[in-house]
């Protein structure tokens, strides 16, 4: 009886930084994360992101690692999901290349799942597919800058983002293709008898 009520008090205290557990009230905007024609990594990246379970600064922070909450890249605001992808000035500079409506959404959520909402909203799926690709991109070049203190130039982020989202839909194609003619010749085979 006590954890559950310390558990209750843990999860009213600090809700905006709990992972999502909304599955069955977003059920539908869970599910399309996995809809997305990207590749799987991108896919658990993307889900990963809206349950807010990177080793953030901040969420390290709050798990009692004794580390400075402040984001490496801007050295301005408390490292959170959100920031790294979205708010922090190295993501927007990102952000700012990226041709279409997803430059013009708004900074004004407070977590990545809301954001991701948002976007589900504002923008057509193939540019949702670049938005996670991209994001995905931008972690990743985030922690080549902190592990390898190698700073990636923005447009090679970006051109990276988008060729690996080309690449993947291209072998999804092939794949889909292949596999139509393999129908196509088995159903074939089996009227010529």
């Amino acid at each position: 009886m006590v954890k559950s009520a310390y558990k209750v008090a843990y999860r009213l205290r600090y809700h905006h930084k709990a992972e999502h557990s909304a599955a069955k009230i977003h059920g539908s905007k869970w599910n399309m994360i996995w809809r997305l024609n990207v590749p799987p990594k991108v896919c658990t990246f993307i889900w990963r992101a809206c349950s807010n379970c990177f080793p953030t600064r901040d969420n390290l922070h709050c798990r009692r690692v004794r580390i400075d909450r402040t984001c490496k890249m801007c050295k301005q605001e408390p490292e959170t999901t959100l920031h790294v992808l979205w708010t922090c000035p190295f993501a927007r500079n990102v952000w700012a290349l990226v041709r279409g409506r997803i430059q013009k959404s708004s900074n004004g959520v407070e977590d990545f799942f809301l954001l991701f909402r948002q976007m589900q909203t504002k923008v057509s799926k193939q540019e949702l597919e670049l938005w996670a690709t991209t994001a995905w991109a931008i972690w990743n070049a985030r922690n080549k800058m902190i592990f390898e203190q190698f700073q990636s130039h923005l447009n090679i982020i970006l051109e990276g983002a988008i060729g690996s989202h080309e690449e993947y839909q291209s072998l999804m194609e092939t794949q889909r293709i292949a596999r139509k003619q393999k129908i196509w010749t088995i159903s074939n085979k089996t009227h010529v008898h």
